[in-house]
């Protein structure tokens, strides 16, 4: 009897310290990661210009699929509402790489401000796996670099679902991964140049972009 009440006893006192143990993410906690990856992506571009043909004028139109690749660095906050529930901030900042055949060194970026929700269903002491949605705003910038200035530039919104792994080395440091989703959506660049040429056709440009990302970086917890 009494080495049975001493089993029952050890089992509740393990019991206990296990579900006692700190998880890797609970309420009141915050996380600062920052990282590198690369995205890529289908891409769909629908251009509206005025043209003139037999002294008659009407809007052209072009619809265009293609592809992209960007290099991402992003830089994300985290605090903890509860213990599987995060809300926090992300901002990021993207180049695309670009097929520059008459070597004008043309330049594509993007950054974006958005905001993230973390759902903490898998984790342990050292390990934890999120999905983080991302919703928010994204500014695009293409800049030929030729003698024009020829350059389009405008807003839009972007999104993503990801699954993010965490891996910590101890009680604050640790590692993330990424693998996700993500959609851009630019309902109006604003198509320009030095010659006011572009400006005058009334250029209509919209650009949607879908695809996957992956990275990785480092993340710090503060208590």
């Amino acid at each position: 009897m009494k080495k049975i009440n001493l089993l029952l006893i050890a089992i509740s006192i393990i019991s206990l310290t296990t579900f006692a143990q700190e998880k890797a993410f609970q309420k009141g906690k915050i996380t600062i990661s920052v990282g590198a990856g690369f995205g890529v992506y289908g891409t769909k571009s629908y251009t509206q210009w005025d043209s003139v043909y037999g002294g008659s004028s009407y809007k052209a139109t072009r619809t265009k699929n293609d592809g992209a690749a960007s290099g991402i660095y992003p830089i994300n906050l985290e605090y903890g509402i509860t213990n599987w529930l995060g809300i926090g901030a992300r901002f990021g900042f993207s180049k695309y790489a670009v097929s520059d055949t008459v070597k004008l060194k043309t330049t594509v970026t993007g950054w974006d401000g958005d905001l993230n929700l973390f759902l903490h269903f898998v984790k342990t002491k050292r390990f934890d796996m999120p999905v983080q949605l991302t919703a928010g705003y994204s500014s695009f910038k293409y800049l030929s670099n030729d003698l024009n200035g020829s350059m389009a530039k405008g807003g839009g919104i972007n999104y993503a679902i990801s699954l993010v792994p965490r891996i910590y080395f101890g009680n604050h440091i640790g590692m993330y991964f990424n693998l996700g989703y993500a959609g851009y959506n630019y309902p109006n660049l604003i198509l320009s140049d030095n010659k006011n040429t572009l400006n005058n056709l009334n250029y209509t440009f919209k650009l949607k972009a879908n695809g996957v990302n992956l990275g990785l970086g480092l993340i710090v917890k503060l208590h």
